[in-house]
C-alpha cells in the first residue's frame, strides 16, 4: 500500500530512541522529510539522523529543543522551515514518566510532567496548526498516548498516566476545531513496547504482563510507528479526532 507520503515534511518530538526512532524510519522509508527532536541523547540522535540519510538517501536532520519550554519549540520550529519547509505532519511523541505513589511527587515534578506530555504538545500543534492555516493546507497530528490514560499504571506513573488522558482529550477537541480545514488530529495508544524504558520493568514482571496481554507478547516500537504513518496519510483520510488502541488486545472497545 502507497501510503502518499512521499517529499512530505514530518516533525517528531523526542524522536532519537525507542517508538520516536522507529516512527521517524517509517516515515522516511516512505519517502518523507523528517526532522526530530530531542534533550538529551545527542549521540544517538546524530547517529540516528545519519543512519537514516545513509540508508535511505533521505533528508533528515535532529535538533536539541526540550518541549516543555515554549522558546525551544518555536525554534525547532523555525529551524524545520528554514532547512526543510513547511511541516505537513506533526508527531508529539516527547514525554516523561516520572515513577513512584501519588505521596511521592511534589507539585514540580507533576507541572514538569504536564508542561512536557501536554502543554509542549499543545504549543507544537498551535504552532503548526497556524502553519497549515495560513497556506491553506491540509496535514495531520498523530499524538502518542497511552493505555495508561484509560487503565493507569500497575507500577505507580500518576502524573504520567494523567497527562495522557489530557492528551486523548486534546486529540478530540482540537480534531473539531480543525477538520473543516483539512487537518485531522489523531492519537495512539500503546500497550507495553519494547523500549529501554521498559525493558528493566518487562524482565522482572514478565508474567505478570502477559496474562494481561491476549496477544501474549510485548510490542516492538515498528509495530506503533506503522500505524502512526498510516493515521498521518492519505490512506487515513476519513479518521479523525480518534484514538487506535495498539495494546495487543488489553484494551477492547
Amino acid at each position: 500500500m502507497d501510503l502518499h507520503l512521499k517529499d512530505k515534511i514530518v516533525l517528531v518530538t523526542g524522536g532519537s530512541r525507542g517508538i520516536g526512532s522507529a516512527i521517524c524510519e517509517a516515515f522516511v522509508e516512505e519517502g518523507a522529510a523528517v526532522a526530530f527532536s530531542y534533550v538529551h541523547s545527542k549521540d544517538k540522535a546524530e547517529e540516528l539522523a545519519a543512519r537514516l540519510r545513509d540508508r535511505y538517501d533521505a533528508k533528515v536532520m535532529c535538533m536539541a529543543a526540550d518541549v516543555s519550554r515554549e522558546s525551544d519549540i518555536l525554534a525547532m520550529i523555525a529551524e524545520v522551515e528554514q532547512s526543510l519547509g513547511t511541516i505537513d505532519i506533526l508527531v508529539n511523541n516527547a514525554a516523561i514518566c516520572p515513577s513512584g505513589p501519588v505521596t511521592s511527587y511534589t507539585a514540580e515534578v507533576w507541572e514538569q510532567t504536564f508542561a512536557t506530555n501536554v502543554t509542549g504538545m499543545f504549543i507544537a500543534s498551535r504552532e503548526v496548526v497556524r502553519r497549515l492555516r495560513e497556506q491553506q493546507k491540509g496535514g495531520a497530528i498523530v499524538n502518542i498516548a497511552s493505555q495508561a490514560a484509560f487503565r493507569g499504571s500497575t507500577t505507580g506513573h500518576l502524573p504520567y498516566d494523567s497527562s495522557k488522558g489530557a492528551m486523548v482529550s486534546f486529540t478530540v477537541g482540537l480534531a473539531r476545531e480543525v477538520s473543516a480545514q483539512g487537518i485531522r488530529v489523531n492519537a495512539v495508544a500503546p500497550g507495553l513496547v519494547r523500549t529501554e524504558m521498559v525493558a528493566k520493568t518487562w524482565e522482572e514482571r514478565k508474567e505478570r504482563y502477559l496474562q494481561n496481554i491476549p496477544i501474549y507478547r510485548i510490542a516492538e516500537p515498528q509495530e506503533i510507528a506503522n500505524i502512526v504513518a498510516f493515521l498521518a496519510s492519505d490512506c487515513a483520510s476519513y479518521i479523525t479526532g480518534a484514538t487506535i488502541d495498539a495494546s495487543g488486545g488489553m484494551m477492547m472497545r
